[in-house]
């Protein structure tokens, strides 16, 4: 792993579990076990090095997996791409926890770019399959944008909520259950 690496690492962790404000750069390199120079040497300041673990780019390919779920069944399989998103999420808890450092602390200003990426690259993958669908009779004709954005928001801070509060309980659900509930939810808006 290269100082970069670990950096990032680090960061993503105490930023995660402490918030923006309360941690510092010195911290970050103490638990990343190089020098305060060594962060500058990657990163002008704190800022900067938060915007880096909101990467919408980097983010996206956490959510890899997910796009292989978009074939010709989409979206009457988007319990397996829900499931997808829940194992990401899960992968990678820290990294979805920032978002709601993000919120509290900037305003959403990070997650609001993460999300307008997500959005484009949402109307990419999904617009197609879900107006050919509609086309044929087997969809409403709706504002698929509006879904992509309500499907996008909703999965993953639905999943990361999860992670940070007790009171919604998933965990007496098994993922199948948790994916084939979610999706009733959105197929029965949509479906004719």
């Amino acid at each position: 792993m290269t100082r970069r690496e670990k950096i990032v690492n680090s960061a993503r962790t105490l930023f995660s579990r402490q918030g923006f404000s309360a941690t510092g750069l010195r911290q970050v390199a103490e638990k990343a076990g190089v020098s305060l120079g060594n962060i500058y040497n990657h990163f002008r300041n704190k800022d900067e090095l938060f915007d880096e673990l909101l990467d919408p780019k980097a983010i996206i390919e956490t959510l890899s997996e997910s796009f292989q779920e978009i074939t010709e069944d989409f979206p009457f399989n988007i319990d397996r791409l829900i499931l997808t998103v829940k194992k990401s999420v899960d992968s990678n808890r820290d990294l979805f926890k920032l978002i709601f450092i993000d919120l509290s602390e900037f305003e959403g200003r990070h997650t609001d770019r993460m999300m307008r990426y997500f959005i484009a690259t949402g109307k990419e993958v999904f617009s197609s399959r879900l107006e050919s669908k509609s086309r044929t009779g087997k969809l409403k004709d709706l504002d698929y944008e509006f879904f992509i954005k309500l499907f996008i928001i909703s999965s993953m801070s639905f999943f990361a909520s999860s992670h940070i509060l007790p009171s919604l309980k998933i965990d007496r659900y098994s993922d199948e259950e948790i994916a084939s509930m979610l999706s009733g939810f959105i197929l029965t808006g949509i479906r004719r």
